[in-house]
Order: structure tokens, then sequence, then C-alpha cells
């Protein structure tokens, strides 16, 4: 007879039929026999050593072509992607290199070939003389190296403990083997191939055990691999490990086709991912598939066909714009949890409902009882070596430390060169809690492995000391966070949707680590590390950077080193992250934020904005053992972000950073690309709103949302469901202390009019949607100059701007919503196409540089004259100063009940003061530098203060800031610049100004001369940004000359200028100004314009919002270099300046220097200014930081005050510069500009007021603006009844002044109903 020994996946010879009868009934006898042999574990005799001459084959790459027939067609519809293409995330760039494999790789070091080893099955191994048996604890001998054989051990044997002790080694050959036992216990080592020899055979290790016999936390070897020697376990390669759809698959398909050519074999296990926007037990749509063939194709040199066993239930969108991921979770060696005790047993109530809306998601109390298999590599003479190891039903859900694979304690391992501790093209699947964790460890390399289907954080960097370990081209799926995170979305425990802050929770008996409840499938303590070419599909955030103020748990005694302060050991390139940030509307994709803390001995943990990122080279800044932050330049560091990608995320990217540099960052389906804090730089980003291609399940999550296109009735579906479908945007510029730079970016597919909206204005029209969004709600938080765009592309956009003011006040204008604004470097973000300033409408006409501004949704979009540039700074002391944040000026109270009071007005010279800037108690004045005005007049309407101190001067040293000040005759003044409060003797800390007889001699001098018009009764002084003190003693010259920039932002050839938080300039007013304030003088003039023959502006034609155009798929490509910036025409020095400036360049990174010791409130007068914190502060702090806000919904977030954000201090920046962009600000202006009617104007006698035009006035408005019908008073209607509650929602308080009239865009007004927020009052007075 003949027999055929034809190797197969995983398994033993297969003995193929005979072609008679006889020879197969003989077959068969001898097949039954050596089944049945290895089954007792009979092996021939105590020598038997398996014969490694006949291994099945290691796999290869398929050889196979899929039939013609089975081969579709690629078409627009359905396009091809190849070779991991992107638009502009250059993500094929960060894929581990390809290897070929074949049939018999060279092997070395294989252990199971080593001379001198004995017999598992070999009685004269034991002690005791015997072979172990079922249920025996298992101890090898000492100075023994024992080899497990393919008949050693019956596969029906479940061993206790198998020791291992230190000077012994187990060995597993190369062959079919199962081992049961209740775990190990690795002294010495265990040894499973080698990195040069992989094994091919399947090698099973089962563990056993049962949660409720245990005392929890058990002993690591009680269903467990407790390894403090060395285990390495090295399977078969597969490669790659995961790819992506290269088509889009659809319902009922059993092909997929990939991007990848891979070597996967028949029978195994593969995972495709779910493209929608919500993963979870309640939204499952990732499909699991074994695979019945792969073949080559003739659709490209790297495209695959692989054939599945079913059909699939659900479409996996493979497009150009992205792709689900396809991963392989079948390994040839596999450690596992037994089938009877590892599966959790609490799964009955798996989905809970939301009572108010019907809306689903997992139950909180479910899914915590799982039991699997762990391996634990322990302590600083551990080594732990993985590849081709699949695990499943595996980790201990709330066992602290019993984790699929954990490095635990290896201290810092670095100098092994990564060779000590690795994992490497493996699987974790079946995961009751995390998937690969590295604890107290630096060293480790985790490259290319999947992970699929687990409870709380997935990859996990544990304590915040973990660094220098490399995370790359790895996946993960399908992560499940524990606890209360859905609260956020049920307005339950004080956390809100809509709000930045979110309560912070302690460990629980269901909830172990309480940073859980946002378990992302990349979570990162410290991010002294390198994140590449990594991919995540699910999760509260696809990657998770935690703020740790100090290291926590085993690690809470160390106090000279700030996770939270470190940066990046190498960019955070190649990424991309999708199904994520579903749970709270802040979340994102990537995710910097949150914070855990562990300052008592009890771990503490708040998902939503904290503390802030400060990146620092010095591990110390931050600590008591070094400086409060980032002082110096050498010292400070950027978070560098490079080539990733985020779709099907509520936003992309949400960073509470200091610094970032955002470069090639593509975008697809997510409600906003970003919201970030600090100085950054966001270059060669693509934002696209929504794909044309992929239309993600309709109100997902949602089982009473109707069919779509049915409108969605009120208070039917959870918000987390619908703001998908409800609010998206581009950008979001901020409202306070923030320097953003973005350039070379391209918005696309943003309309109004996408079909899927819901409760917009009509059906399928959506409300709340623009390309840039700008927080305008705060009286309390207000905008300096924080931003700059240059070659902005806009593709298929409807509106371009949007404000997200709320009431604070019966106008419904903030004090935010007036001085909001941005500079345009080169007229593409206002379609302009020259240098431009956009700046508020809301403001009257104070951002109206000229005549050829255009008014555009609520901004005026104006180009720049030579000269022209803009300025900012804050006024002390205002009436009621002190109850700023309080009971007046909040941050976005939405029923007016705490407006902020105005007490002046602020003009250009030569112009009316009505159309000026209305100035409140929260008194920050930003704003243009007209060239032809030259100066901003100050009047308070009570009179201005007898000291009268300004802060956080923002004005560019080549530019040329006077204002003019009312103060009654006879006055005299005391006026000089103070130093940061903590000058010493060690420093200059004051300088004088002088009196000159004339204005030009103010404008010739550097900020240290003031003139005073007694005749005129008008005070002229100039301002500049000073550095934080003024030189060594004796340095100080009488007459300053002018000095650089004091701080600055630079990046993409455009530069901000960072404000003078530190230094204050004070004017004390006496003689004639005997009484504070200073009695009034109504009757002063604004002064004339200091330039009346203005050089000419250009006057570029109007250019009308882009028309909306079918966007063609992209065209595989070489990601192109970003496009420089460009360069507007040189700054000439400002008219009558006998010695002007020279002109700064941009300079590389802010330079500030070096502080002793920052006090946060100068002297000598106290001056209050906003806290960052939507909560009332009963003490105002000096430098405004970046303030909580509520995201574009219109809702007031109330939330806890957070600690208070030290700035950086301004040193000064040698850096002479080139004219062309003094970024955002460059010198003086154009021709006079004509004053339109006068709009209303809350400002008290004895100024007048102007009139507004009648309510029932039927205006001549701008195109595409319609008439507002609007009620005079808060409670009436325009004919002066009054009204009821809900009907007062009708008339609307947000109005864009024209002319003096009201204009609106002609957006069908819906009346209010039940608003689907209203669950509860609270929500009701949001609303």
């Amino acid at each position: 007879f003949r027999l055929k020994s034809t190797p197969t996946l995983g398994g033993p010879p297969i003995f193929m039929r005979s072609s008679s009868f006889e020879t197969r009934a003989l077959g068969t006898l001898l097949l039954l026999a050596l089944f049945i042999s290895v089954a007792l574990a009979v092996c021939p005799s105590p020598s038997f050593v398996d014969s490694y001459t006949s291994l099945p084959p290691a796999p290869i790459f398929p050889t196979q072509v899929l039939e013609t027939a089975q081969t579709p067609v690629p078409s627009a519809a359905n396009p091809l992607t190849e070779n991991h293409w992107s638009e502009v995330a250059n993500l094929a760039a960060y894929r581990r290199p390809k290897t070929t494999p074949v049939a018999n790789p060279t092997t070395t070091n294989c252990p199971h070939l080593q001379s001198g080893l004995k017999n598992w099955h070999d009685p004269a191994t034991w002690i005791s003389g015997t072979v172990p048996t079922n249920g025996a604890n298992v101890d090898i001998p000492a100075n023994s190296a024992v080899l497990v054989s393919s008949c050693s051990i019956d596969p029906t044997f479940v061993f206790g403990v198998i020791t291992i002790p230190p000077t012994s080694k187990l060995i597993i050959g190369d062959a079919a083997i199962d081992i049961k036992a209740i775990g190990f216990n690795v002294q010495g080592s265990l040894l499973a191939g080698s990195g040069t020899c992989r094994l091919r055979n399947k090698i099973s290790i089962t563990l056993y055990g049962s949660r409720a016999a245990q005392t929890l936390p058990a002993d690591p070897w009680i269903k467990g691999m407790g390894v403090s020697g060395t285990i390495d376990l090295h399977g078969a390669q597969y490669t790659p490990t995961w790819t992506r759809l290269a088509l889009t698959a659809k319902i009922g398909d059993t092909y997929l086709f990939v991007q990848d050519v891979v070597n996967w074999q028949p029978g195994q296990r593969i995972v495709i991912t779910t493209t929608e926007m919500k993963d979870a037990r309640d939204w499952h749509r990732n499909e699991e598939r074994t695979i019945v063939s792969v073949k080559t194709t003739t659709l490209g040199t790297s495209v695959t066909a692989i054939e599945l066993d079913s059909p699939l239930t659900y479409q996996h969108f493979g497009g150009k714009e992205y792709q689900a991921e396809v991963s392989l979770l079948s390994r040839n060696i596999v450690v596992q949890g037994d089938p009877t005790n590892s599966d959790p047993t609490d799964t009955a109530n798996k989905v809970c409902t939301d009572t108010s809306d019907g809306s689903t998601y997992p139950c909180e109390y479910s899914y915590l009882t799982g039991f699997g298999a762990h391996i634990f590599v322990n302590g600083n003479t551990a080594q732990g070596r993985f590849s081709g190891v699949e695990l499943t039903r595996v980790g201990q859900t709330n066992v602290l430390g019993r984790y699929p694979i954990h490095f635990h304690l290896l201290g810092n391992i670095t100098g092994s060169n990564y060779q000590s501790a690795y994992v490497q093209d493996s699987s974790v699947h079946n995961s009751y809690f995390r998937c690969y964790a590295i604890h107290g460890t630096s060293g480790v390399r985790l490259t290319e492995n999947t992970a699929y289907d687990a409870i709380g954080h997935c990859y996990f960097l544990e304590d915040g000391v973990e660094e220098n370990n490399i995370i790359e081209y790895n996946q993960a799926a399908f992560v499940h966070p524990l606890g209360p995170y859905v609260n956020p979305s049920i307005e339950k425990n004080g956390d809100s949707w809509y709000s930045q802050y979110l309560s912070v929770y302690s460990p629980t008996s269901s909830l172990i680590l309480p940073s859980d409840m946002a378990a992302g499938c990349f979570y990162f303590t410290n991010t002294y590390n390198d994140f590449v070419g990594n991919a995540a599909s699910g999760g509260w955030s696809g990657f998770a950077l935690p703020s740790l103020p100090l290291p926590v748990k085993l690690f809470n005694s160390i106090k000279n080193m700030s996770p939270k302060n470190r940066p990046l050991r190498t960019p955070f390139r190649g990424n991309s992250a999708h199904s994520s940030g579903y749970w709270w509307q802040t979340a994102g994709g990537i995710y910097v934020g949150g914070e855990l803390q562990d300052a008592t001995g009890t771990l503490t943990y708040t998902s939503g904005r904290s503390s802030t990122h400060d990146t620092c080279a010095n591990p110390t800044s931050g600590t008591s053992a070094g400086e409060a932050g980032c002082y110096t330049v050498t010292d400070q560091r950027w978070l560098r972000f490079e080539d990733n990608k985020v779709f099907l995320s509520n936003r992309g990217m949400q960073n509470w950073g200091e610094r970032s540099e955002i470069v090639r960052f593509e975008l697809h389906d997510v409600s906003l690309a970003m919201n970030v804090f600090g100085q950054v730089w966001i270059d060669s980003m693509l934002m696209e709103c929504r794909s044309q291609n992929n239309k993600p399940a309709y109100l997902n999550g949602c089982p009473k949302a109707p069919a779509e296109g049915a409108n969605l009735p009120w208070g039917v579906c959870n918000v987390r469901d619908y703001t998908f479908f409800k609010d998206f945007g581009g950008f979001q510029w901020y409202d306070v202390g923030q320097q953003h730079i973005l350039t070379n970016s391209e918005f696309r597919n943003c309309q109004n009019t996408w079909s899927r909206c819901v409760y917009g204005s009509s059906k399928g029209v959506c409300s709340n949607i623009a390309v840039f969004t700008s927080l305008t709600h705060s009286d309390q938080f207000v905008p300096e100059l924080m931003q700059v765009t240059s070659n902005i592309k806009y593709t298929s956009v409807s509106d371009r701007f949007r404000y997200t003011t709320k009431t604070t006040d019966p106008s419904g204008v903030t004090v935010s919503g007036r001085l909001q604004n941005w500079y345009d470097a080169d007229g593409s973000a206002s379609l302009l196409a020259t240098r431009a300033q956009i700046g508020s409408a809301r403001a009257n006409e104070w951002w109206k540089y000229n005549a050829n501004c255009v008014n555009y949704i609520e901004t005026w979009e104006c180009p720049l004259a030579t000269g022209d540039s803009m300025a900012s700074l804050i006024l002390h002391p205002t009436a009621q100063e002190s109850s700023i944040g309080n009971t007046i000026c909040v941050n976005g109270n939405g029923d007016g009940s705490k407006p902020c009071p105005l007490v002046g007005k602020v003009a250009h010279f030569g112009r009316a003061e009505a159309v000026g800037l209305d100035l409140a108690v929260n008194a920050k004045i930003t704003g243009p530098i007209i060239n032809e005005a030259g100066g901003w007049f100050i009047r308070f309407t009570n009179g201005v203060p007898q000291t009268l101190t300004i802060t956080s001067v923002q004005v560019a040293s080549t530019d040329v800031l006077l204002l003019a000040l009312p103060y009654p005759t006879g006055t005299t003044f005391e006026i000089y610049n103070q130093a940061a409060t903590w000058c010493g003797s060690w420093a200059v800390c004051r300088h004088n100004y002088r009196a000159v007889t004339s204005i030009s001699e103010v404008r010739s001098a550097f900020g240290d001369a003031y003139f005073w018009d007694n005749n005129a009764r008008t005070l002229y002084l100039r301002v500049v940004s000073t550095p934080t003190t003024f030189g060594a003693p004796g340095t100080d010259p009488a007459i300053w000359k002018p000095f650089p920039n004091p701080s600055s932002f630079s990046r993409g050839g455009q530069t901000i200028n960072i404000p003078s938080s530190q230094t204050t300039i004070v004017i004390k007013a006496t003689g004639g100004c005997s009484s504070n304030p200073c009695a009034p003088q109504p009757s002063v003039a604004v002064p004339a314009a200091l330039n009346p023959a203005p050089v000419p502006a250009p006057v570029p034609a109007p250019v009308p919002a882009p028309v909306p155009a079918p966007v063609p798929g992209p065209v595989p490509a070489p990601v192109p270099a970003p496009v420089p910036a460009p360069v507007p025409a040189p700054v000439p020095k400002p008219a009558k300046s006998p010695k002007p400036a020279p002109v700064p360049a941009p300079v590389p990174a802010p330079v500030p220097a070096p502080v002793p010791a920052p006090v946060p409130a100068p002297v000598p007068a106290p001056v209050p200014a906003p806290v960052p914190a939507p909560v009332p502060a009963p003490v105002p702090v000096p430098a405004p930081v970046p303030a909580p806000v509520p995201a574009p919904v219109p809702a007031p977030v109330p939330a806890p005050v957070p600690a208070p954000v030290p700035a950086p201090v301004p040193a000064p920046v040698p850096a002479p510069v080139p004219a062309p962009v003094p970024a955002p600000v460059p010198a003086p202006v154009p021709a006079p500009v004509p004053v339109p009617a006068p709009v209303p104007a809350p400002v008290p006698a004895p100024v007048p007021a102007p009139v507004p035009a009648p309510h029932n006035a039927l205006p001549t408005c701008l195109k595409n603006q319609l008439p507002e019908q609007r009620c005079p008073h808060k409670y009436k209607n325009k004919g002066g009844r009054r009204v009821s509650k809900i009907d007062k929602k009708n008339c609307r308080l947000s109005v864009t002044p024209i002319d003096g009239k009201y204009c609106v865009m002609p957006t069908p007004w819906v009346a209010p109903q039940v608003d689907p927020l209203s669950r509860n009052k609270r929500r009701n007075k949001h609303r």
C-alpha cells in the first residue's frame, strides 16, 4: 500500500488513501494505531526523539491566480487602492519592510536540536523514576534540559503547576504538541524555538483554573506563566499580520481583496474591522471568518484575493478615502485559557437602553467575570521573547497585573538592543483584560502584532515611567471601556456631553483602574517612546496620551519626573484611527488628554480636560525638583505628529497640549478636524468633512431611528447617536491664549446641504456647518491675536465661517464675539487673494479697515494696505473687574442674567466713536492698527481710572500703535514700564516714560515717551511689547531703542508674537485728575487721522464663496512637499518715523528667557484677569490662559476649575528678519473709510448712543441675506406684546449689523419643539 505524508497547517502528516480497498483498510488501521499511541503518549522507547527532517513547509505567498470570472472590475464607484496609498498621510512609508517567506528557511540556535537533552517521556529523567501523570504538579529536575516530543505528553492530561528551577530548561520540540496545566512557574527557561528558529508545527498550551476557586490576585503561575527567568515562544512567520482592503467588501461577498500579498493559509481565522462610527458590543460590525483559499490577482502585483467560508453580513468600506483593516488571528503556537472556565459568565444582560430616548449601549456591569490565561514576565532578570504566538481566552478582568502578555518591572533594558523583551507578529484576541502591557520597563519592542476584542486598554504603558519602548506596525480593534463611560451622553454624575470637563473617578471593584473607562486601543502614559505605523479601530479613543503630573502606583514615590511633560522620542508617525471617539463629543481618534493622579495613594482619573502637556527636554520640569514649566527655549519641545490619519470619529484630534506640530494630517468623516491648545502648527492637512463614497449606518445605535430621509422627531435617539449627523466643521479657533498657524491645507465636502443632516433648519439641511468655527460664547475668556493662515484651499464647501456666540447679554453679542479674528496672510482663507485680516462684524466697524472690506457671515474680510497691522492689550482696573467670572462677564451664561457691562468706547483716530468697539468690564482690546488712522482713542464713560495699567501687550516691534485717552485740564502724569513682579536687584525692573512735545515724537520713540496735549485734554503714548526685565543694572538706556519681539512663534513662513504677559505699563494721573476715576471728558473729540495721505490699498474684487463641485477620485501619487506660503510685499517703514525699526524675521521657535521664579501678579497695582474655567472665580489672575469652552453646540458648560497653566516667559529674540512675513502684524494703512450709519451700542451718557433702525424696517441687505424680524426687548416681540417663554425663542438675539440694519442669512426658522437635549432642567437652561 502507499502512504503519502502531506503536511497540513499546524498538524501531523495525513495519510492519503490507496487505490484498493485492502490497502485503504490497512492504512486506516495503522493510522488509528498511530493516533491511539499519540493519545496515550506512548513513545516507542524512552530514547525516542521526533525526526525534524520532514517538517511542514513554512507558509509562503500564494502561487495560484484568481480566475478572471471571479475578479471584480474596479470602477469610479468602487475604486482600487494599492500599497496603502493615502492622499496626504503617507501611511505606506510606515509599514514593516516587506519580506518574502520561503518554504524551508535557514534556522539557527534551535533549542530542541541541542545535545544533552533529557526526554520528558523517559522515566530516568525524573527523580521519582516515573513520568508525571494527570493532575500532578511537575518539578523539572535541577540542572536539566528536558525536551517535550510529540508523544511525550498525553493530551488528555491536565497537570498542576509545572515548575522550572533556575538552573533548568523545559524545551518544546517542533512537533504537534498539546500541553495542559494549571500554570508554569518559570524560574529557569521555557523554550519553544528562538528568534532564528521558528517552529512550524501546531503547539498548544492550555492553562486551567476558575475565578471562583481563587483568592485574587492569585500567584502568577495560577492559570498563567509566571516568568522570572526566560521564556521564548516562536511560531511560524505570517506576513504581514494585518492589511487593508483594496476594494470595498459588500454585504454577501465571499471574497476579500486586500492591499498586500499575504502568506495566510486555509483554515486560519481573520477579522475584518468595522467602518461604522460606533464600535461596541451593541453595535458590533466587525466580522470574523475562516479562510478557504488565498490567491494572487490580476488587479495588481500586491493585491491578494481571500476566499471566505461564509458571506459577509455588513459592508466594510475600502474606497480611496479610507479602508477597513483585515487582520490575521491564527498562529501555530497557541497559548489559551481553558474552554470551560475562561469566558465571562455575566453576559446575559449585555445591552442596556437609555430610558429617555431608547438608544442602546453596553451595560456597565456585564463582562466583568472573564478569567483567562496570562503571561507575566517579572523582574529585572527576566526575559521574554515572543514571535508568531496566538493568545486567546486570556486576561483576567479587573485583576491587577493579569494581562495576556505583561512585562513587569524589568527596569531599563535598552542595553539589550531590544533583544531581551519583545513581541512580534503575534496575536491577542478574546481578551478579558488588556493585550500587551509594559509596566516599569524601558526597552521593549512591540512589532506587527494584532489585537481584537479586548476589555480595557489594549497596548498599555502603565505607570508613567516607561520610556524608550518601540511600538510599531501594530493593529488593534474592538476595544471595550469599563465603568460608567456612557455618563456624558446621559448627563449622569455631573458629566455632560458638551462640557470640556468630566467628573473625577476612583477605583471600584468593577473598575480597578479608573482610566479604563476611557480604554484606548493604544494608551501611553509616557510619550518618550516610538509610535510608528500603528492602526486603531474602536476604543474610547484610538490613541490616548493622558496627562500624569507624576508617576503613579508602584512609582508614586518618584517626585523628580513629570510624565505629562515628556516629549515624543521620535515623531508620532504613520498611525491611523477610526470608529472611536464616539462616547463623548470632545473625544478623538487621537486624544492628548485625561488625567491620572496618585497624589494621595488612591488613583483618580478624569477623561476630560485637565493639566496640559508642557513638553520639555528636562524630565524634572513641572516637578518640585525643577522649574514649574519649560521656560527656556532650549528646554521646550514640540509634540510632532506626521502622516497620521483619522476617520469616523467625533474629533480627529483633541490635544490639551502646550506645543505641537501636526504635519500631513488626513481626516475624513469626522465632526471636527481638531481642537488643539498652545503653540500649534498645522501643515498640509486634508479635512474632508463628509466623504462622498461611504455611508455609515444612519443614527447607529438608535433602534427607534426612522428610515433615512425621514425627519428625526425630538427626543428620539441619544446625542451620541445623532452628533455625527447634526454638527460638523473643519477647524475650530479657540477663544484665548493660543498661537495657531495653519498652512497649505484643504477643506473638502463641508456642505450644510448634506442629505443626511438631522435637526437642521429643514430636512437634509444642517444648521451648524462651516469650515472655520470661532469660539465666541464667552465674556470671560476673550481672544488676542492668536491665529494665522496661508495657502488654504476650499473644495465643495458652503459656509466658510461660523461663530458660536451664546446670549450673555440682551444684544446677544459677547466680548469674545467682538474680538474674534485671524490674519489671512495671503488672502486664501478669505478668497481675497491678497494679505487680509478677518475680524468680527459684531464689533460695529471696528474691524473694517477700509472701504474694500467684504462683510461675510458675521465677519469683515479686509484686504490690508501697506502698513496695516493688528494689536492687542488689556486695561486695568475697570469698575467691577473683580467680579469677572463670578457675577458678571462669565463663560457662556445662556440666559443673559450675568452680562458683561460696557464701560466705554474705543475708536480709530479719524473715525466716529459710534462705529468703534464697545469696551466692556473685561477690558481687553484686540483690533486693527490702521495705517491711515494711526492709533486708538479710548474713552471710559465715567472717566479714566487715576491709576491705569496696561498688560498683555501684543504689538510687533515694527508696528506703531498710539493710544489716546482724555483727561481733565491740568492733569500731570507719572508713566513707566514695570518689569515682571519677580524682577529683583539683579535686573532693571522699571523704565520711565519721558514727556515729549508732539505726537510725532511719541511715534518715533520706542515705547517710553508720552505727549500731554493740555489744550485738547488728550494723552498720547506708544505701547510696545517688552521683555520681562529691562537688562542688567546700569545697562538700561535713558531712551529706549527698538528691540526685537520679545517672544514669538514661527512656523511655515508665518509668525505670531506672544503677548507680554509679565510686564506692565502704569499710568498715574494727578493734578487736574483729582478724583478716581478722573472726571469724564465727553466733549473731547476723537483725534484726527495721523496719515491723511494714505498709501493706496489693493482693491481686489470680492470673491464669492466657492461653488460646490464634485471631487474626482484621488490618483495614487507621491505625497507632494508642502507648498510654501506666499510672500507678501516688503513692509516699508511707518510714515513720519525718523528711525524705523528693522523688520523682524520668523524665528524657528519661541525664545522665552529663563525665569527665576514666576509671580502671578504685576506691580505696582494688582491686575485682575480671567481664570481659565467656566466656573466663577472670586480672585481673577492676570494672564489669561486657555479657557474651558463648550464645543460648537450652543449649550453653556459648567465645569470644575482647572489648575492655572503657567505661561512661557518672554525673552528677547535677537534674530533679524526679511520683510516677507512679519506675521501676523506688519505696519500702518489705506484710505479714509466712509462711516456708515451707526449701529446700536449701549454706551452710557454722556457719550451719545446711536439709534437702532426701526424693528419693522426692511433694510437693503447684502447678497444672500434677509431682513431680521427682531424683538426690541428681551421679553417682547416686534409689536411690543409680552410673549411666553417658548415664544420668546422665536426672537433671534444674534444679529449682523449692516448699515445700521439687521440682516440674516435666509435660513428658514424652525419654531422650537421639545429640545432633544432637555432631559433635565439643567439641559433646558443650557439650550
